[in-house]
């Protein structure tokens, strides 16, 4: 949609009091907002739970029947599916898809169902900006805190997704001021309606008794963000930071991906090579809840991802001979150049193919690995779905890096990793407590490996393969920073010409 001219925004027909006042009657006439204020304040009590939160969060969902019935449809589709048998029981889907997913896809439900209900078609864009920010914010911060991050940035919507349901036409209006003056659709709103996003999220938030801490997450930051002092800021800044990404990349941004990441410079170091896995990770994540949900997905997040990146990381691509001098290790004086080729190779197959071919682009990441950074031998293996078992499909070097293991089997270093989706570098694996750690067929088969790298592939939050490559002496320095963004985003590129299958 363009952007209207000055003389094509909308003349206000209502005083803002007037246009609340419809507002808060149109709220208050569809019925179901106290319903869900009660079950949203019940789910997100469970963060302060000493209890059996288990057996607390399967109370809440069984006693919402609608929310049970949608909740196991949800856990029984492709994305979610652990396993053949079908999921029955709200225990058994908390068991398999885990407490912390259970209870965000209900809160997402509840949301869903309460509050948008038939009218979803109308605020799709901005119910999406909301999964997306909640899906980024659980990535950047650990445990419990990554999860008060995660609902704190879907809640920051309310407001907004309150106006765009029951005031289209002032919605409208705020998001043509938003464009036209670059200023947030949150102020503009407090043109329209004299409230802004903010403080209509505060004052229904509070009427549905969400607990303190989330109250407090929710809080805009000021326009100074210095670096957090303590949890409760680090989850309000995180929170906070996704929503801001999540609105850059939507359909009507008000602000440039590269100037949030630098107005949150001091509380979220990252940059857009850094924030791009997390970003797909997110969106996968969300697009994935959409599909079982029976919402027809938005544009392709990936497709945005790239326009949105800041022009100065943009990368060309040229042709870089591998540089003939040499560290310690055989890592070339030019690896970022090479790694950084490699990328905008990849990039190249998946964006002029009408078709990806995922092998092309794989063939291509490994030899970025195998020259860039000097290793003997690099390979990619792939999980077979149907036995679990990991094998080799790619490599350079001689002899070939082989791999055949299962994915479930005895506790070693491997299977932790992968299991956990971690990326490992193994800077001496002969030493004793290595060795203890290692599995059976790699002491036995990788004699030549004095360290290694290994990179799990994960796509829609589950591992289907990795990327492994090695030297025969000890690397004791490692990766730097700049190195392992450039691996990562290579890796990235691989998941994209997979999702476009």
């Amino acid at each position: 949609m363009s952007v209207p001219d000055a003389d094509q925004v909308p003349v206000k027909s209502k005083t803002p009091e007037r246009a609340l006042e419809e507002l808060l009657a149109a709220m208050h006439a569809h019925g179901g907002l106290p319903s869900v204020g009660h079950t949203l304040a019940r789910l997100t009590r469970l963060l302060e739970s000493d209890g059996d939160a288990v057996q607390v969060l399967a109370d809440v969902i069984l006693s919402d029947v609608g929310l049970t019935q949608r909740l196991l449809r949800i856990a029984n589709t492709i994305p979610y599916r652990m396993g053949p048998q079908a999921v029955t029981t709200v225990t058994r889907a908390i068991m398999l898809l885990g407490f912390d997913q259970v209870r965000v896809t209900a809160m997402s439900v509840v949301l869903v169902e309460g509050l948008l209900g038939e009218r979803l078609p109308q605020v799709r864009d901005e119910f999406h900006q909301s999964l997306l920010a909640g899906s980024l914010a659980r990535q950047l911060l650990p445990d419990t805190e990554g999860e008060e991050a995660s609902i704190a940035a879907m809640f920051r919507s309310v407001g907004r997704l309150l106006v765009a349901l029951f005031a289209p036409q002032a919605h409208e209006q705020a998001q043509a001021i938003a464009q036209k003056e670059g200023i947030s659709e949150s102020m503009a709103a407090r043109r329209v309606l004299g409230r802004s996003h903010d403080e209509l999220t505060d004052m229904v938030l509070r009427e549905w008794h969400l607990p303190d801490r989330i109250l407090t997450a929710v809080q805009p930051l000021p326009a100074r963000i210095d670096a957090p002092a303590n949890g409760s800021e680090r989850v309000r800044a995180a929170a906070q930071f996704a929503e801001a990404v999540a609105g850059a990349l939507g359909a009507r941004p008000t602000m440039k991906l590269d100037e949030v990441l630098k107005r949150f410079r001091q509380a979220q170091d990252y940059d857009s090579t850094q924030l791009l896995p997390l970003l797909e990770r997110a969106a996968d994540r969300t697009r994935d809840f959409e599909a079982a949900f029976g919402i027809a997905p938005t544009v392709c997040p990936v497709a945005r991802l790239r326009d949105v990146v800041p022009q100065e990381v943009a990368i060309e691509a040229v042709a870089v001979e591998t540089s003939t001098q040499r560290d310690g290790v055989g890592r070339p004086s030019n690896a970022c150049a090479v790694l950084a080729a490699g990328i905008a190779e990849a990039t190249d197959c998946i964006a002029r193919a009408d078709k990806v071919d995922i092998n092309s682009v794989v063939q291509v990441a490994l030899e970025a690995i195998f020259s860039g950074l000097g290793y003997a031998r690099t390979a990619f293996a792939l999980r077979d779905p149907a036995s679990g078992v990991y094998r080799t499909r790619a490599g350079f070097g001689e002899p070939k890096a082989q791999f055949s293991f299962a994915s479930q089997g005895a506790p070693n270093l491997f299977v932790a990793a992968l299991a956990q989706g971690k990326d490992l570098h193994i800077a001496d694996s002969q030493t004793d407590k290595m060795r203890a750690n290692l599995p059976e067929w790699f002491l036995r088969d990788f004699t030549a490996a004095r360290s290694f790298l290994l990179m799990p592939l994960v796509v829609s939050d589950k591992v289907i393969g990795f990327f492994y490559a090695d030297r025969p002496m000890v690397d004791a320095a490692g990766l730097n920073g700049e190195e392992l963004n450039l691996l990562r985003a290579l890796r990235s590129q691989v998941v994209m010409a997979i999702r476009s299958r």
